[in-house]
């Protein structure tokens, strides 16, 4: 099977990325259709251009995908700003076509559809190679009982804080002063476990002072928690993964802190303080004297109106963002990211997100900078701010939607399959492929129900997922415990999903471990599946599937496609693969392309090259 027309960021078709501004580029084009010549239409200071391209000799390929088919054609691309939007029109006798990143069609589509090319840009390409693990500390590995929250320890919010038994279930809603004890020791002492399921990047949610369970609420940014095992469990943590080649990004709370940090008691304790200019203050009925994190008085937003803020924790020479770098950290996931601003609102927000790049990259020139931004990250997403966002929307929310028939509030969802390819070509196709393979793809986290619980803990149906996790474009995270079936005791979000993961081997779904284990050292093996380009081959009801291409610079391709059905049995699927030997990532069957049917159950990735 054969394109009418291809162009992506593999070296084949586009010479390399990052070219600073000022320079060129060269890209290719190959197409089948009868052109009588084609042309290169790009954006300057808002007006279309229009370069001529000549025609090349074409790529030789390789013995098991064939001769790159087709006709090829080459441009130059001038690099003349931060953002190159650029497209192709193919001239026929009786007819002409326009080739954008959404794909061929007769009229010229608006520039978020166009090709993009980010000049001068570094991404993080080591996080492209990683399978992330999520871990929520508390409720992970105890590894250490000596620095546990004792019952009655303090005082939190008017209640006192509970040391909770690490077999019972989460039981009640919005607690945040049951403490389980994980630490970092904890992490520490199941390097080993993590590395042989395959996890060679770690992000943990706050690990610094806090008087709550899950740390969102900052008391001292600059001290581990000494319940986490303090600072020295964080030196031996950082050393152990290094030597395991383990990465680790910490979870930036930049938006609020806790209402018992030093610099909020100072502004509390003295109006003339320079503290008080690091907070927003109102007189509104019902609600805190200050700005808050959705009202609640424990959670006081940080203003960025001023400078003392952006120093303190973003870009100053010691800032929090660049004292952990230097600790040993590889990046920062942006709490709420799209929050973060000034005068109690999100004024600025881009602005100051680009001044925690810079000074991020400064300090660690291949630092990973991801924000949480919940809904449409696209606006904030042009290489000088964040690498990418937590993908909740162009995929782990739709994906999990359609298979679980419900969305993650619980309402029931008749999504299907068709429509759910529609969504995540939309959100992937007006990403820059840097950016796109950048993206922090996740299908549960703490802050949303667990996937296994979301699809009625129905293994198969939670496979599917977890396959289409490990094959799409972006950088994979996987839930702590989610590979041994953890699973939830009631519907709905957090806490529910912050179960503690259980050690006694007994309790795991060991068929289900060692499913999960060899997707994760799949993907951490084929480099088609890290950095390919990405497009839907099939959709219907219950069914999609997708192809990660992957052309080098002398035409030998690599090529996987990922199917998975939604149903919990057999289903059979027919699909055009194209041609050549293909294998089962994970049995090594051999097939043939063309025309097969195979069984998306539980989802499978097929291997070309």
């Amino acid at each position: 099977m054969t394109l009418d027309a291809h162009h992506d960021h593999t070296p084949a078709y586009t010479e390399r990325l990052g070219t600073p501004t000022g320079q060129s580029v060269r890209v290719r084009l190959r197409t089948t259709l009868p052109v009588e010549s084609v042309g290169l239409r790009f954006v300057r200071v808002g007006e279309i251009e229009l370069a001529e391209a000549h025609e090349i000799p074409g790529l030789a390929g390789d013995s098991q995908s064939g001769q790159v088919e087709g006709r090829w054609f080459e441009a130059t691309l001038p690099i003349h700003d931060a953002r190159v939007r650029y497209a192709w029109q193919l001239n026929l006798p009786d007819d002409h076509l326009n080739l954008t990143a959404l794909g061929l069609h007769h009229t010229r589509r608006g520039f978020r559809n166009w090709f993009q090319y980010l000049a001068g840009y570094v991404a993080p390409e080591w996080a492209w190679k990683c399978v992330f693990y999520q871990i929520f500390p508390d409720r992970f590995r105890n590894g250490d009982p000596g620095n546990d929250v004792q019952t009655g320890e303090y005082i939190y919010a008017g209640r006192v804080v509970e040391h909770v038994p690490w077999d019972r279930a989460v039981d009640a809603w919005g607690d945040i002063h049951g403490h389980y004890g994980g630490d970092l020791n904890g992490i520490t002492q199941a390097l080993p476990y993590l590395t042989d399921l395959g996890v060679n990047a770690l992000w943990l949610t706050p690990i610094f002072v806090s008087p709550s369970n899950h740390r969102y609420d900052i008391t001292d940014y600059r001290h581990v928690d000494p319940h986490l095992g303090g600072d020295a469990a964080w030196d031996e943590l950082a050393q152990q993964a290094d030597e395991a080649g383990v990465r680790i990004v910490l979870d930036g709370v930049f938006n609020h802190m806790g209402n018992e940090n030093a610099l909020f008691q100072a502004a509390l304790a003295d109006e003339t303080s320079p503290q008080r200019t690091l907070f927003s203050w109102r007189d509104e009925p019902g609600k805190p004297p200050y700005h808050a994190f959705f009202d609640v008085p424990t959670l006081p937003k940080i203003d960025y109106r001023n400078d003392y803020a952006a120093q303190e924790f973003l870009n100053g020479e010691q800032s929090v963002v660049r004292h952990w770098l230097r600790r040993g950290a590889s990046g920062w996931r942006l709490d709420v990211a799209h929050m973060i601003g000034a005068g109690g609102t999100d004024e600025d927000n881009l602005p100051l997100h680009r001044a925690l790049k810079r000074a991020a990259r400064e300090e660690r020139p291949d630092a990973y900078v991801f924000g949480e931004r919940f809904y449409d990250p696209e606006h904030a997403l042009d290489g000088t701010g964040e690498d990418a966002s937590m993908n909740y929307h162009g995929f782990g929310l739709p994906v999990v939607q359609w298979i679980a028939g419900a969305t993650y509030y619980g309402e029931p969802s008749r999504l299907d399959g068709t429509e759910l390819t529609e969504i995540l070509w939309d959100a992937y196709h007006a990403l820059p492929p840097q950016v796109a393979l950048s993206m922090f793809n996740l299908l549960e986290s703490h802050d949303i129900g667990r996937a296994m619980f979301r699809v009625g803990n129905d293994r198969t149906k939670f496979l599917a997922a977890y396959t289409l996790l490990m094959g799409y474009a972006g950088v994979p995270c996987t839930y702590y415990g989610s590979e041994v079936g953890v699973t939830q005791s009631r519907p709905g979000n957090m806490p529910w999903c912050r179960e503690p993961m259980p050690w006694d081997e007994a309790k795991w779904d060991t068929e289900l471990r060692e499913r999960v284990r060899a997707l994760i050292h799949l993907r951490r093996q084929t480099h088609v599946l890290q950095e390919g380009s990405l497009r839907f081959l099939h959709a219907e009801a219950d069914a999609i599937a997708f192809l990660r291409e992957y052309t080098y610079r002398d035409g030998r391709t690599e090529r996987a496609v990922v199917i998975a059905s939604r149903r919990g049995e057999a289903h059979p699927v027919r699909l055009t693969l194209p041609v050549g030997e293909w294998r089962d990532g994970l049995s090594g069957e051999p097939l043939q392309g063309g025309e097969v049917t195979l069984n998306a159950a539980g989802g499978r990735i097929l291997l070309q090259g």
